[in-house]
Formats: C-alpha cells, structure tokens, sequence
C-alpha cells in the first residue's frame, strides 16, 4: 500500500475544514438524504460523505458502513482530493497498486469499487469526498456520474449554509451578549453593529429612530449614512406597510425575540425584478429592565435557499427517473421472459460475457455454470461458424445491427438446435470500447415445421407440374379448334381456363424456387444489363395484363447493373402484380427508377388499401399474409415477397415498403451500381 501524498496546501486545506465546525458532529436528515440517494443511484451498497482531516477521514454521513472514520493511510478519499476537479473511480482496487493491500480491500468492507467526487470549498480547497464504494468490480455510466457531481456539489452547498447559520447563531449571541450586558456603552454597541459581518441596525424608542446601522444594512434597506437619527417612517413611508415594521410593534411591546427563516424578498435592478431570501432575527433592547428598542439583523441565503430547491428538484427528478427505469426494466425483464427470449452482453475491454438464465438453457448450461463467448462459437456448428465470426466482426467494425439464423449444438445433450441471434454494439465516451449485447431464441420447432412444409410443397408441386403442363396443351389445342367455328362461349371459357392455368403454374413456380432456395438449389447467373432496357420490356408486358387498371411507367435513364436479369424482372413483375391485386380497379400504378453513382432504386406505388403499420415488419417473412376482412378473397401463400426479399439479399440490395391506411403503398428495391461496358 503506497503512501498517500499531502496537497502543497494542507495547512490551508485543513484550516477551511475546521472553519466548519463539522467534525465530530451527530449525523443529519439532510446529508443521510444525499448519501441514500447516491447509493441508490450508483447501485452500490455504500455511500459516504467522507472528510480528510490530519490524521484520519471521518464520515459525517454513512450508508451502509458502521464505522465512523478510519486512518488517513487507509483513505481512498485522501487519494481523490489530489486532483480536486475530477472524479476518481477505481473499478477494481485489487489491480491497483496502490490499494491493493490496503487492510480495507484485503478486508472488511473489502473494498473493490470506488468512485468519489471531491467536495471543493468556496475558497477552492479540497476538505473531502462523496463516494460510492462495492466489494465487486462495477463501473459508472456517464448518467452515474453526472448525478454524483450534483451530489457532491449538494454536500458542499450545505456545509456552507450550515457554516452560514453557525455564523448567524453566533450572531444571535452576540446581539443577546449586548442586550444582557448594560455596561457596554453605547459607543462600543454602535462599533460591535458597524463592524457585524452582516446586516445590522438599532431602532431606539417606540418611533424607531435609527440609532446605529452599519453599511449591508443600508445596501439591503436602498439608503445611506442620512437615515441615522431619524425615525424610519419619515425616510422609508411605506415601511408602515410592511410585515417587519409589524414585528418590532410587537417586539417593543412583548419583549420577545422573533426570527423569520428565509424570507422572500423581492426588489427591483434596472427594472428587473429581482428575488432574494433572508434570515431575519428581531430583539429586544433591554436597557435597566426596559424596553428601549428594537435590533434587527439580516443575513443573506439565496444562495443556500436557491441551492436547496434545486436539490430538491434534482432528488426528485431523479427519484422519479429512479422508477420509471426499474419499471421499464420490469416490463421489458417480463416482455423478455414471456418472448422466452436469451439475453448476452460481452464486454467490449475484457470479452467477459454476461448470460442469462433462459440463454444457459437454451446452449444446455446449468445455471451456475459459466458461458464464454468463445464457448458459445465452439457450439456452433461447422457449417455455420465462420459466418457467425465474421458477422459479429462487421458489427464491431461498421456499426450493423447482427441478426442471423443457425444451429447449435447443446452443452449437455449433444441435441442440434436452431436459433435466431440479433445484436448490436454499443459505444460511448465513458465506454471506448463498448459492449456487444442482444438476444437468441429458439427457433427449432418453427424451422422443422418450414422444413417439413416445404418437403411437402415441393413434392406436391413437382406431382403437379407434369399433369398441369399437359393440361395447358390440351387446352391450347382446344383453343386452335375454337377458331375455326363459331362458339363464342366456348371460346370465353377456355380463355379463363388459360389464365387459371397460368396463375397455378405462376404459383407452383414459386413454391418450387421456395424449395430450391432452402435446399440451396436456386442460383443468381449475373450479368452486366442496363436496367432501363429491363424495365422497358417488362411495360410491353405489362400494359397487356393490367386488369382495368391504369399502369404508367416514369421515364427511366440508362443505368448498369450486374445483377440476374430474370430474378429481378421477377421481383418488378411481384411489385407491379401484387399492386394491381391489392388496388381497387381504375386506380393508378406507377412504376420508376432513380439512379446515381452508387446505384438504382425501384418503386412500384398503388392507390390500394394501404398496410397496417404492424404488419409492414413481417411482409417479406415467408408464407406471411395480411389477413384483412377486405383481403380474404385475395389469392395467395405470402411467398412472392419473401422470393422478392431473398433475391434482393443475394444482389447485396435492399428491399422495403412505405405505407399509409386508404393512402396506397409504395414497394422499392435498390441495386448497387456497376461499370458500364467499354
């Protein structure tokens, strides 16, 4: 345990501590109130209003300790007041040389974490600490701190309204000390009240002629040196008005003394209105057992009164931040738990990982047995882990959020298991390095459903495709027939028979890409094309088949990509289709293309019925379908956006949607830009 060293100025510094008369004092309400608060706040299990005097730090205000001081060799607070404007926190004294054998981390209270705010003076000089201590390593958020300071600076504004009303006190016997003893002369009263280090004044007679006043009595009254010999109505008139010229009435009748605590006083500066609090004290001049006037002293607390109503406000403020925090952790600690959801945090300077209770049971730990971040990548699978690292790596490096889907192996029954994992990194000023925290959940039972659903979609699909193409042909051939005579009926139904038969192979299709996807079977063929020539096919397409509704395609300027050509003519035929069936009929659908040096975006808008703010999340999840009362009658699977969605994700693009209810909708996807050909 090193020494610890004195400021150049300990002489000084002790002299102002001492200037206090605090030492040794009976706790008080006001800073055991500051002490519960700062405990409360930093979350620590002790809070001490600590003061360095020569030898020893005592505790003027304790939380959580029995002791009332201990050596000054021991003190950590002694440590802090070396750099009296700023905060010193030691988030573990056990790697800290200089406390690591201090007797008060190698034992009671055992010491770990310190922070302590030094309480600074009026005159500039460091007489002690506000700290919080723990006996494990935590570390303050920059919130913490900052309502610690306050703290501190709380601590030291009553100290010195406390040194204030100790000086008024003496004050107060002072006046008595003058009153009690008639053989002063008049002379040395009249130099003791010129020379009171506050306001002052002697009111003799029952017209209170002003005897004696000295220079802050007259600042404060708005006179000079004139008034003295006067009675005080015939130079202040109004003074009549006014509730201290009602206590001396009384005071010169009764004898009694009479104090008024904090008295809000209100004048006018450059015609602004100022406010001001005082403490006024009123005596009586006894003289030979008679009443013979009336001393009235005033000292100035707007300070200290200022100062208490903002502590007050502070305190109260930050009570009520206090539980509307511990309520929004309960509610989101009971949404989490109802999610069934994992919960991680690893910190970004010691890679220590944080688990929770359904995150162990998920990977198959017990409980009490600790989870690595390098444990968790062992357990996921081969196929898989590599891409986890460097997900979690682009997160750290660009500010991404993580989300990624892929299979464990647990700890205590070797059972493969699929999960979903999202996170995000978060850094600041008090935190360089930051933490990486989010949540897993469990998605087995969803993923061997999809699994079992698409097996099933995809062998009932390739069932259906041979039998539905050779139906097609025969009602080609039916159709060749129909030209030749006359039967505009049949004619009609074998036409909607055609385009049945289109929509089902449409649908089928999508199934069958649903499965190739999953199995890994379906491949992007990129190629360098201009997107405009793309999009002016797709509009000789399109003006065929618009189904009583208005289509306009915006002027589109030549842009290159390296993309699919037919994925994305698929995904611009989705957006333009689901438009036209999702609008009502003679509305308009308008199709454009934006591009730039970094690349092109597409939009599809409608005058449809607009979507649910809810639902927008969930649109491109396959198999996802708005369910309406005014969809109902509206085919499809909800797979079309989610084939949109991954062919969007293999182009390195992005895919979204802006909607408002009865306002339309507006579906876009982005592609990054390429160099056209030479």
């Amino acid at each position: 345990m090193s020494s610890v060293p004195q400021p150049a100025y300990e002489i000084e510094r002790l002299h102002a501590l001492q200037s206090y008369n605090i030492l040794d004092t009976l706790s008080e309400r006001e800073f055991d109130d500051l002490t519960e608060l700062s405990s409360i706040i930093c979350n620590t299990p002790i809070a001490l209003v600590s003061l360095v005097d020569q030898n020893r730090q005592w505790f003027k205000s304790r939380k959580g300790l029995d002791v009332t001081e201990t050596h000054r060799d021991h003190s950590f607070c002694a440590h802090a007041i070396q750099n009296p404007y700023e905060l010193m926190e030691i988030e573990d004294a056990k790697q800290d040389e200089r406390f690591m054998h201090n007797p008060l981390v190698t034992g009671k209270p055992y010491i770990t974490f310190y922070a302590g705010v030094p309480l600074i003076n009026e005159e500039g000089f460091p007489i002690g600490s506000l700290c919080v201590i723990d006996s494990v390593t935590r570390k303050l958020t920059e919130a913490q701190r900052s309502a610690l300071k306050i703290m501190a600076k709380q601590v030291m504004d009553k100290m010195e309204l406390r040194r204030k009303m100790t000086l008024l006190e003496k004050s107060d016997k002072l006046n008595a000390a003058l009153l009690e003893r008639s053989v002063l002369g008049e002379m040395r009263s009249h130099m003791l009240i010129q020379q009171a280090p506050i306001a002052m004044a002697l009111f003799r007679g029952e017209d209170f002629y002003v005897e004696a006043i000295n220079p802050p009595m007259l600042k404060f009254l708005g006179q000079d040196a004139d008034i003295l010999h006067q009675p005080i109505l015939s130079v202040i008139p109004a003074f009549d008005k006014q509730e201290a010229y009602t206590i001396m009435l009384k005071i010169y009748k009764t004898g009694e003394t009479i104090y008024v605590k904090e008295q809000e006083v209100k004048s006018t500066d450059k015609n602004t209105e100022n406010t001001s609090y005082y403490n006024f004290t009123f005596c009586p001049l006894i003289e030979n057992e008679k009443i013979t006037g009336v001393i009235n002293m005033a000292i100035d607390v707007t300070e200290q009164v200022v100062a208490r109503k903002r502590v007050e406000e502070v305190s109260n403020d930050l009570r009520a931040s206090y539980i509307k925090l511990e309520q929004s952790e309960q509610k989101q600690s009971s949404a989490i738990e109802q999610a069934k959801l994992g919960t991680y945090t690893i910190d970004g300077f010691t890679g220590k990982m944080w688990a929770s209770a359904r995150l162990k049971e998920i990977f198959g730990y017990r409980d009490e047995e600790e989870m690595t971040y390098q444990s968790v990548i062992d357990q996921v699978s081969v196929d898989y882990r590599d891409q986890v690292i460097r997900g979690a790596e682009s997160v750290i490096k660009k500010d991404l959020v993580f989300d990624m889907e892929y299979t464990i192996k647990k700890r205590n029954d070797g059972l493969t298991r699929w999960v979903k994992s999202t996170g995000k990194h978060y850094k600041t000023e008090a935190e360089p390095y930051g933490h990486f925290s989010g949540t897993i959940l469990d998605i087995t039972e969803e993923k061997e459903d999809n699994i079992r659903k698409d097996d099933f979609i995809g062998m009932v699909s390739h069932e259906l495709k041979t039998p539905l193409t050779s139906l097609k042909g025969f009602i080609q051939l039916l159709q060749l027939r129909t030209k030749t005579i006359d039967d505009l009926l049949t004619k009609n139904i074998l036409d909607k028979a055609d385009k049945q038969i289109t929509k089902m192979t449409r649908m089928i299709n999508g199934f069958l890409n649903v499965s190739r996807l999953e199995s890994g079977k379906i491949h992007i063929e990129k190629e360098l094309f201009d997107i405009s020539v793309l999009i002016s096919e797709i509009e000789d397409d399109t003006i065929l088949n618009a189904d009583g509704h208005t289509v306009i395609f915006d002027p589109v300027e030549t842009a290159w990509v390296n993309a699919d050509k037919d994925k994305i003519g698929q995904v611009i035929n989705n957006f333009i289709s689901n438009s036209i069936k999702y609008s009502p009929m003679g509305t308009i659908v308008r199709i454009s293309c934006v591009s730039d040096e970094h690349g092109s975006v597409v939009s599809v808008r409608d005058e449809g019925m607009g979507i649910e703010a809810s639902d927008i999340p969930h649109l491109f999840e396959r198999y996802y379908r708005v369910e309406k009362h005014n969809t109902k009658s509206i085919a499809g699977f909800g797979i079309g956006l989610y084939l949109c969605a991954e062919i969007m994700k293999r182009h390195n693009g992005q895919i979204w949607v802006e909607s408002e209810i009865k306002q339309g909708s507006v579906f876009h996807f982005s592609l990054p830009a390429a160099q056209p050909p030479h």
